[in-house]
């Protein structure tokens, strides 16, 4: 299966804001939380937010890189999320060895980070798979509660 990022319309929005996840992923639940809906509303046709559909033209995900850090020191990070009824399945390194590729054809970095859950081990494991490695970690506090995250990093040689 290969993966394609286009711009997000309007209907990706809409199916975004609608996925929720099982057990513990429920973290990542799009409906929960006005602040990631109204986020997501004000993304559509912004230049580094993606929708990630497979080669039947199906939405199976969504990415968006920003920029993290104060300048001189910016850095990109991606965020990613992959549809929930797709998780789990083996397409993960796929999916996301899809964005980095695409998104470093598109954006021209050689060095990206991403944050991801401490507690969310199935995407750490992707993650390194994916040529990230362990960067550093910080605590922040979402829907009242501190959850703590590991930051990765990766690099492209000159």
């Amino acid at each position: 299966m290969n993966y394609k990022i286009r711009k997000r319309t309007k209907e990706d929005v809409h199916e975004f804001i609608t996925w929720t996840y099982d057990g513990i992923y429920s973290f990542y639940d799009n409906n929960i939380q006005e602040e990631k809906i109204n986020g997501f509303l004000q993304s559509i046709d912004n230049d580094q937010f993606y929708s990630v559909i497979d080669d039947q033209g199906q939405l199976i995900g969504n990415c968006e890189f920003f920029n993290v850090g104060e300048a001189p020191e910016e850095i990109l990070a991606v965020g990613v999320q992959m549809k929930p009824s797709l998780t789990g399945e083996g397409n993960g390194l796929t999916f996301i060895q899809a964005i980095i590729d695409q998104g470093r054809e598109l954006l021209g970095y050689d060095h990206l980070e991403l944050a991801v859950a401490h507690f969310n081990k199935r995407a750490i494991k992707l993650y390194e798979k994916a040529g990230f490695k362990r960067k550093g970690d910080f605590q922040n506090n979402i829907r009242g509660e501190n959850y703590n995250f590991i930051i990765m990093e990766k690099d492209w040689g000159e």
